[in-house]
């Protein structure tokens, strides 16, 4: 067995350590660094820096394709809305024709033009109740808005043969 290591053994080895080490100014310097490992605090170092800077980058690229999906929502949001637009300007552009003056003034007005002659015809046979047909155009549609009612055809019944 070996013997026991003094104090004063340590103090030896300690005072070779310090001449041993580099001297500022002359004096010597005993560095408590000098017979550590930098091995686990350099990979520990390491370690943080890579996951704080992959962190960071995982946040910079979700944030870019949420900023994606977005741009490209806002784009069909966008072309929604022209398309809305090119509708209501044909019928702003409509509405200020003659052809709308002349249809309001002809069915809602009842008015003629000078020269024609107005002639209202009359049933005889009472009115019918709406059928579920009929009435399915008008109370069971989705309402649009208003102006989309104003280029929808009406759907006239067949007439039954005699």
């Amino acid at each position: 067995m070996s013997a026991p290591i003094t104090l004063a053994d340590c103090r030896a080895m300690v005072s070779f350590r310090a001449v041993a080490d580099r001297t500022v100014r002359g004096q010597a310097r005993v560095s408590w660094l000098s017979h550590r490992s930098f091995t686990p605090i350099v990979a520990c170092a390491a370690l943080l820096a890579i996951t704080y800077f992959g962190f960071g980058a995982w946040r910079y690229v979700a944030h870019n394709y949420r900023l994606s999906s977005d741009e490209a929502e806002i784009r069909r949001d966008i072309a929604e809305l022209d398309e809305q637009r090119a509708q209501l300007v044909a019928v702003h552009d409509y509405l200020k024709s003659d052809e709308y003056v002349e249809y309001v003034a002809r069915s809602v007005l009842g008015l003629v033009r000078p020269g024609e002659t107005l002639v209202i015809v009359s049933s005889t046979a009472p009115d019918a109740p709406p059928t579920a047909t009929a009435g399915a155009g008008v109370a069971g549609a989705e309402q649009g808005p208003w102006w989309r009612e104003l280029f929808v055809q009406p759907q006239i019944a067949p007439t039954p043969a005699p």
